[in-house]
């Protein structure tokens, strides 16, 4: 009996210090993504994570500020984005485009990624790497109106091609119609790594 007392007395003392618990990293998804028969590996879209100035592909003016960790277990990865310029403000908003997206896996082996911002939108993509490494996914297909009073299927694509100096070029494009309608660019973007104590997210007064 003695014993024993002595025993449960030092299990908090183990607890406090530490010497029970493992202190390696836990990494639950890691490798090839298992549950179905996917190319997609956990892997796929590592490039992306960092801290990222991010600039216009065409004069480098200063579009945005984007931070992107990895969360739960290695298991989803976290997109927080700012925007630097009124490229996508509301007229009347007191602050500038502010966004967040969570990207993974999903059941059937597709990456999928969910965006959602301080203006209301909230997207759905889906896809993965296509042949050439690009990370490409594409919204749902929705009917707009036209300005003539008809509607029209629209969808927007998002790239992220790796490049070898480090950069990632990043641009969006809308497609109408159908799988081979026409698509328009409405961003050319590429993300710098982020020099510490660089720019970050700032108010602005609205325009009369």
């Amino acid at each position: 009996m003695k014993t024993y007392l002595v025993t449960l007395a030092m299990m908090p003392a183990l607890f406090l210090t530490g010497a029970a618990v493992s202190e390696e990293p836990y990494d639950a998804c890691v490798g090839e993504f298992t549950f179905v028969e996917s190319k997609a590996t956990y892997e796929d879209f590592d490039f992306w994570t960092g801290e990222w100035q991010v600039v216009s592909t065409e004069g480098g003016q200063l579009r945005g500020y984007d931070k992107i960790k990895m969360i739960h277990d290695g298991c989803v990865m976290l997109q927080e984005w700012h925007q630097m310029d009124d490229v996508f403000s509301d007229p009347q908003a007191p602050v500038r485009l502010r966004g967040t997206s969570l990207t993974g896996i999903d059941a059937s082996g597709r990456w999928r990624q969910l965006w959602t911002d301080n203006s209301g939108r909230n997207m759905l993509f889906t896809g993965g790497l296509d042949e050439n490494g690009v990370m490409v996914l594409k919204s749902d297909w929705i009917e707009v109106p036209t300005q003539a009073g008809d509607k029209v299927k629209v969808r927007n694509i998002l790239y992220w091609d790796p490049q070898e100096d480090g950069t990632i070029h990043n641009w969006g494009e809308q497609q109408r119609g159908s799988e081979d309608g026409p698509k328009s660019k409405y961003f050319d973007i590429t993300y710098h790594r982020a020099v510490k104590g660089g720019p970050a997210f700032n108010m602005r007064n609205p325009k009369p």
